[in-house]
Parts: structure tokens; C-alpha cells; sequence
């Protein structure tokens, strides 16, 4: 009797433990934001999507359209435009500098698909990156870029989740980038 009472009060203990654990709950945050996004563009037909806690991006390379969705006040705000619209494409990561503690602004331009996190003719530095953007401009006055973010926190420029992060913004940088090439070459 003591036995089962014990094993059901260790039961319970766990269970408080896993459903109050503040990363359990980041990450069923984390999750809610993503699915809001994700479902924020199912009205968009397309080609191929992405999705993270931080935005929605998709293209349908048939209709020559680009959504994203980003987070507002909340609630996840959808922006469609026609390959035309798009003005140009770059990634922007903030890097952490670890001697100042000081964010200093990195604007990667020449981003090549095949190599993950470095820029032609500039030594990989040590340190830490707390964001990776896609900045996507627009000749919208009312909307004239959108940033798409990829990573919103601080980690190392070594660590898998910068890799994957980097990989994925870089993937999207060149499928925009060619978009929007394969569209002037045709006007």
C-alpha cells in the first residue's frame, strides 16, 4: 500500500516537473507560433514553404508569387507580392561581440548556396550570432521590406542550430534570388 502510494507520488512529481519545466513550456510557445504561422498562409497555393516560430515564407514559382507571414501585436500578418515586386533579397546576421558585449550588424551580400555560414573574402570570426534574417524589400510604400527571421537567439556560429538556421536562410536567398532573376530576364 505504502509502495503504490509512494509510486504514485514519484508519478506525480515527474509529471509536475515535465509540465511546469520552463523549457517544456518555451517550447509548447514556440510551437503555438509556429502552427498560427504555418496555418497563416494555407490560403496561399504553394510551390514550397517554410515555416518557424518567427515567420512563414512561400513561393509559387507557377503563379510567380511570394508570401510572407510574420508575427504582429501577436498575430501572425500575411504579405503576398508578385516576383515583380521584389526589389532585392539579403541575409543580415547580428553577431554578439563577446569583448563588449555590444550587437554590431553584419549584412552578408555575396551568401553562396553551397557554402553554409561564410562570406567570400572575409575570415569566419569566433563568437556568437543571436539573429539570422532574410531582409526581402518591396516596391511597396506601405510595406517596403519584410525580415524573415530564421534564428532569434543567441548561439554559437559552431553549434548545429546556427548551421541549420544558416543553411535554411541561404536556401531561401537563393530561391528568391533566382525568382527574381528568371522574372526581369523575361520582362
Amino acid at each position: 500500500m505504502y509502495l503504490l502510494l509512494a509510486g504514485l507520488v514519484a508519478v506525480g512529481f515527474v509529471a509536475y516537473l515535465l509540465l511546469n519545466n520552463r523549457n517544456m513550456k518555451t517550447y509548447r510557445h514556440f510551437m503555438k507560433r509556429m502552427k498560427k504561422l504555418d496555418k497563416s498562409i494555407d490560403f496561399f497555393n504553394a510551390t514550397q514553404k517554410f515555416s518557424n516560430q518567427n515567420m512563414a515564407i512561400a513561393i509559387n514559382e507557377e503563379e510567380k508569387k511570394l508570401c510572407v507571414s510574420t508575427m504582429k501585436n501577436g498575430n501572425p500578418v500575411s504579405l503576398v507580392h508578385t516576383f515583380n515586386d521584389i526589389i532585392s533579397c539579403e541575409i543580415i546576421e547580428n553577431e554578439v561581440d563577446e569583448t563588449t558585449a555590444s550587437i554590431r550588424e553584419k549584412r552578408v551580400a555575396n551568401v553562396l548556396a553551397d557554402t553554409v555560414g561564410k562570406v567570400t573574402g572575409e575570415k569566419e570570426e569566433e563568437g556568437k550570432i543571436n539573429r539570422i534574417d532574410l531582409k526581402i524589400s518591396f516596391k511597396d510604400p506601405q510595406n517596403p521590406f519584410v525580415l524573415a527571421n530564421f534564428l532569434y537567439w543567441e548561439v554559437s556560429k559552431h553549434s548545429d542550430e546556427y548551421k541549420t538556421a544558416s543553411k535554411s536562410a541561404n536556401c531561401w536567398y537563393g530561391i528568391i534570388n533566382e525568382s527574381i532573376k528568371k522574372e526581369r530576364v523575361m520582362n
